[in-house]
């Protein structure tokens, strides 16, 4: 049970996804598509003081996801989105192995854009679903419906307002089953290199609130994590992006897992493109 309990605690990172959209929206008609491939492992985690340690047995968790992000705006200041997940899940140590994969917890939702002046304001409402009938072991996700609130502001700047930009994003999250509602809040500063190169410094929270159920310990491992989702994370990511042209752009980034408490403390190798119409 001490192993499996510590299973459940690496294994959150399974459906910790990042906030793609930007306070800058899609106008009438127009839309933006990523697709994103990241790889993502971990022998370490966080306990509930923050410290990191190996997990036992010699234990490795990998993630391989597949997200694809997409933008269309209804109107050139109401936006509808949209975050699909696709997970290869696996867990192994000196006694064996497990793995799954299929389709995780899905985002839909809309943003409105509240100002375009310097700085620009966003607000933001989504819901988070599970697109399975069963969460399986290591479990795709969460198996609930949540629904997160966000405001964003963010600005260019720079002499001419094109030497790069910055943003910032706080939300909060109400999660409507056992696990822990939370409060999530991030930024980004980019800058322009050249033309066709921008470096992106992106940081993301995660701060669980404490109001969880109460976990029953006799609970098989996957409804011990439905159950018991109580976590802290701050994520780390540079990335470089290269536009090709006025359309097509590359993405590769690299996320550290900075600190946490209760959750994997890993890194993961990104990969994307991304479409502008």
């Amino acid at each position: 049970m001490v192993k499996r309990f510590l299973n459940q605690i690496l294994l959150v990172v399974v459906f910790i996804s990042s906030l793609h959209a930007s306070v800058w929206q899609q106008k009438m008609n127009k839309y933006f598509l990523s697709g994103v491939q990241s790889f993502y492992s971990s022998e370490t985690i966080f306990n509930s003081n923050g410290e990191r340690y190996f997990l036992p047995l010699g234990g490795v968790f990998t993630k391989y996801e597949t997200n694809l992000y997409y933008e269309y705006g209804l109107e050139d200041d109401i936006m509808f989105l949209a975050n699909m997940f696709y997970y290869g899940l696996s867990y192994r140590d000196s006694i064996g192995l497990i793995s799954n994969g299929g389709f995780g917890d899905q985002e839909v939702g809309l943003q409105f854009q509240l100002s375009r002046d310097i700085p620009s304001l966003a607000l933001q409402f989504l819901v988070a679903f599970p697109f399975y009938t069963n969460p399986g072991d290591p479990p795709l996700g969460n198996g609930q419906v949540d629904l997160q609130v966000t405001a964003l502001v963010g600005s260019p700047f720079g002499r001419t307002m094109s030497q790069g930009f910055w943003e910032i994003y706080f939300g909060i999250r109400k999660r409507f089953e056992a696990p822990s509602d939370q409060l999530r809040a991030g930024g980004t500063i980019g800058l322009n290199i050249t033309r066709k190169v921008t470096i992106l410094f992106s940081t993301s929270l995660i701060l669980g609130l404490g109001n969880q159920d109460k976990v029953d310990r006799n609970l098989t491992f996957s409804q011990i994590f439905l159950r018991n989702l109580d976590f802290s994370l701050l994520k780390i990511e540079p990335a470089i992006v290269y536009k090709f042209n006025k359309n097509i752009s590359g993405y590769v980034g690299y996320s550290v897992d900075a600190f946490g408490r209760d959750v994997g403390a890993g890194r993961a190798f990104k990969l994307g493109l991304w479409f502008q119409s």
